[in-house]
């Protein structure tokens, strides 16, 4: 009973929030997604092919794409009236919200899906600079926030903010380019745990870099020799990321092993993967954490 209603307070809350919410008519036009129940048997289904969403940088028209097997074709679900799509994220307490961003412009953008079909798609943010990546994580309050970075590879160390309730942009994470190797495009995601997850974007070798929640200890995870490591996702255990060509894979982060997950060879430069599902039960959805270093005080003796 409380679980019920603490999941009506926060659908109310989001609702209202003007950034992460649509407004009163759209959200009563929502088309109801269907929530997956976790048994034992459709658990065993979804370890051999989750359904995931892509993007490809390479359009001159951006879309987002879905694929239910290993080898799919094209399934667009949405196209932009104009311009390039690099990168997504879905609401992860109302995936039928997509935000999204060209990499080469300020904007970040929504739409909502509707019975009608997708509305128009509205900015809710214009930074200062280009913005690299988007998306969503709970803090350790259990707010939820909308997050995006700026990078320019190599030119310096890159930023990553969140947006709070009233649309401004705080500063939430620096990359420093001496802990990723001396470049980064802007590419980040966020586990269960806290941790915070950065990939190397469209450079051959590439590597994933961890940022340990709670120390800010950053280590190098994986290496890539002969791909890109562009857009990434974490999912219960493992990292989903596309490799700037044609393919996305599934790193196993207990294993270390990486296996191709989906191919598309009519795709360019897949540059960004994601699911849709709600992901907003506490240890089951992606977490922002602390990377402060915990600084310890000495002590002192009065004694000679």
């Amino acid at each position: 009973m409380k679980s019920t209603y603490a999941a009506a307070i926060l659908a109310l809350f989001l609702l209202a929030s003007p950034i992460f919410a649509a407004d009163a008519a759209s959200a009563q036009q929502m088309k109801a997604q269907p929530v997956m129940e976790m048994t034992p048997v459709n658990m065993a289904v979804l370890q051999r092919f989750a359904p995931i969403y892509y993007a490809d940088g390479g359009e001159s028209l951006g879309s987002v794409y879905y694929a239910n097997t290993a080898s799919a074709p094209d399934n667009i679900i949405y196209t932009r009236p104009s311009g390039r799509l690099y990168s997504f994220t879905f609401h992860p307490g109302i995936p039928e919200k997509l935000y999204y961003v060209n990499a080469n412009q300020r904007n970040i953008y929504r739409i909502d899906e509707l019975w009608s079909g997708w509305s128009a798609e509205s900015i809710i943010y214009t930074h200062t600079t280009y913005v690299r990546d988007i998306a969503f994580a709970f803090d350790q309050n259990g707010e939820i926030g909308l997050y995006f970075s700026e990078a320019t590879g190599a030119g310096g160390d890159g930023k990553i903010y969140r947006l709070d309730s009233g649309g401004s942009a705080v500063p939430f994470y620096t990359v420093k380019l001496s802990d990723v190797g001396g470049f980064w495009r802007g590419d980040f995601t966020f586990d269960y745990d806290g941790n915070l997850y950065l990939s190397s974007g469209n450079r051959v070798p590439a590597s994933i870099y961890k940022v340990t929640s709670g120390t800010g200890a950053v280590t190098k995870i994986f290496d890539s020799k002969t791909g890109s490591i562009a857009g990434l996702v974490y999912r219960s255990g493992s990292l989903y990321y596309a490799d700037w060509r044609q393919n996305i894979y599934r790193l196993d982060l207990s294993s270390g092993t990486s296996t191709v997950y989906y191919t598309n060879p009519s795709r360019t430069w897949l540059s960004d993967v994601g699911f849709r599902e709600r992901a907003d039960t506490a240890g089951s959805r992606p977490t922002a954490g602390s990377y402060i270093p915990s600084i310890i005080m000495p002590t002192f003796s009065t004694k000679r």
